[in-house]
Parts: structure tokens; C-alpha cells; sequence
């Protein structure tokens, strides 16, 4: 299941994608009654469904679908209303060699705000004494209804930036400042279900500056996989549907060059994230 949130006649609206098309859900609706009860991607997340029953259905009645294409509606956040935004730091064996740390014993955990989501085509928007502006490319997971496992709870997979002031974020041994600011959580294009990519353990993460290819990660270098992050954060936190969780960044980052080396990101750059799979989220700098 792949599932997004769209404008739709100047209103927000939630889709199943298929190929490169977007069927809205008021589509679907005429033929599958499920699809009555929900406007927006948020209420799938939250709601009982079956992943592979929807696919089904939709694969049964698609003849009957109008469709529209991916490119040319204007996209949302795939979770337009997050409760919580945790953030997993430090969470691949190669960064923690480029950003000189040690493996950690337990995850390190932040989080930043619902007003710092934004969605993929959306532009990051800088505060003006911030100059050491750096990209991290990330696996999200998407929280859906609780389960007899915690890594059960997951409804699906995105991709996020994790947008990093790095002169903010040192400033203080909190690194809440750097992180947390409106704009500095792009997530998206869409949500694929954990019925087509499991436990994400082998997932290619890529990160374009420009064109350039800065990060090629996988997830399999994850110190915590995505089952550890369930079980850990499920101990502490009540984890709600359409919570989302950061899952940590590949080596690649402009804080990991030799210092002479960092050439920070700045007006009008273009950061693209693409991981296997989902697809790319798209941001510019502004």
C-alpha cells in the first residue's frame, strides 16, 4: 500500500498511489465502502485496515478508478497532523566514525515539532544568524495502531530530512535549537505500507546537493534497526498513531568533512533524498 496527502480542489486530501498515478480517496469511495471514512492519509494511519486486504480490492476494481498523475498534483506531508516527531541521533556505524562519537549503548533521542514538518516541494526556511546549514537524509517510520509486537505498530515507511543548523545546534550541549525549527522536518513524497517493505532492513538511502551525490547509505548500518527503535522507544514513550520517528542519518554529511572541506547548504540549493522504494523527497533552501 502507498498512500499520500494531496491538495484537491484547494483542500487537503489523501490518495493511494499506484504507478505514477494518484487515486484520491473520494474516487476509491464509489466502489469501496471502506474508503467512505476517509478524507486524509491520517485517518488510514490511524484506522484498522488491512494493508494487503486494500491492495486487493483496489487491484480488483482499478478498471474502474480515474486517476491522476503523480506529477502533477501539489503534494502535503504524507501525516499532516504528527503528535510526536522522535528523532533517533547518531544511528549509523559509519556517521558515528565521520562525526568522530562512539557507538552509543542506548539510542539518542530528540525531537522536533509539528510546525517543523513541511512536505516534499515545500522550502526550508532558514533563520538569518544561521550559516552552518547541513542535510541528513533518513528512513521515517510512521506509527500506526498498537500491536503484540512494537514493531508491529508501524504502519509505514517515509523519507525525512533531517535539517541541521549546526552553529545552533552546538551552541549548548542541547541540541534542540539546530534541529527544531519550523521548516526543519521535510518528510514525504508518500507512505509506504510495511506490507511491501517489512522491517526496512536493506534500503538504499541516497542524498543530492545540487545534483551532487553527498550521501549512498543503506539501512543495514543502522547500530539500532528498526525493531531495536521500536522496542526501546515503546518503553518510554506512548506512541501514538501518526507519530513519526526520525530513524538516524549515513555518513555523508557536510559535518563530517575535514572542517577546510564543509561547504554548508545555502539559498537556493536543492536537496533530493531518494530511499528504495518510497522515492525522493524534494526541498530547496530558502
Amino acid at each position: 500500500m502507498k498512500i499520500l496527502n494531496f491538495i484537491d480542489d484547494g483542500r487537503a486530501a489523501g490518495g493511494i498511489v499506484i504507478g505514477n498515478s494518484v487515486y484520491p480517496f473520494t474516487e476509491l469511495a464509489k466502489h469501496i465502502e471502506r474508503f467512505q471514512e476517509f478524507r486524509i492519509a491520517d485517518d488510514v494511519i490511524s484506522s484498522d485496515i488491512d494493508q494487503d486486504e486494500i491492495d486487493r480490492l483496489i487491484s480488483e476494481h482499478r478498471d474502474k478508478f480515474k486517476g491522476i498523475s503523480l506529477n502533477e498534483v501539489r503534494l502535503l506531508p504524507p501525516v499532516l497532523r504528527p503528535g510526536k516527531i522522535l528523532c533517533i541521533g547518531v544511528n549509523y556505524r559509519e556517521h558515528a566514525r565521520e562525526s568522530k562519537q562512539n557507538v552509543m549503548e542506548y539510542p539518542t533521542i530528540f525531537c522536533k515539532f509539528p510546525d517543523s514538518i513541511i512536505g516534499s516541494g515545500d522550502a526550508v526556511n532558514v533563520p538569518e544568524d544561521a550559516e552552518q546549514i547541513d542535510y541528513e537524509g533518513e528512513l521515517v517510520l510512521v506509527i500506526g495502531r498498537d500491536g503484540p509486537k512494537p514493531e508491529d505498530w508501524i504502519f509505514g515507511y517515509t523519507i525525512g530530512n533531517d535539517v541541521s543548523a549546526r552553529d545552533l545546534q552546538f551552541r549548548t550541549s542541547q541540541w534542540l535549537l539546530g534541529k527544531a525549527l519550523p521548516t526543519f522536518a521535510p518528510i514525504g513524497p508518500i507512505i509506504v505500507g510495511r506490507n511491501e517493505l517489512g522491517l526496512a532492513g536493506d534500503l538504499q538511502i541516497q542524498t543530492k546537493v545540487n545534483g551532487k551525490m553527498r550521501q549512498n547509505g543503506n539501512t543495514s548500518d543502522m547500530i539500532f534497526d528498526v525493531k531495536a527503535i521500536m522496542t526501546y522507544l515503546s518503553k518510554y514513550f506512548r506512541l501514538m498513531p501518526g507519530d513519526i520517528v526520525f530513524t538516524g542519518t549515513p555518513e555523508g554529511v557536510i559535518l563530517g568533512l575535514p572542517e577546510k572541506d564543509r561547504i554548508w547548504l545555502k539559498h537556493g540549493d536543492t536537496v533530493e533524498i531518494s530511499i528504495t522504494g518510497i522515492g525522493t523527497l524534494t526541498n530547496k533552501i530558502a
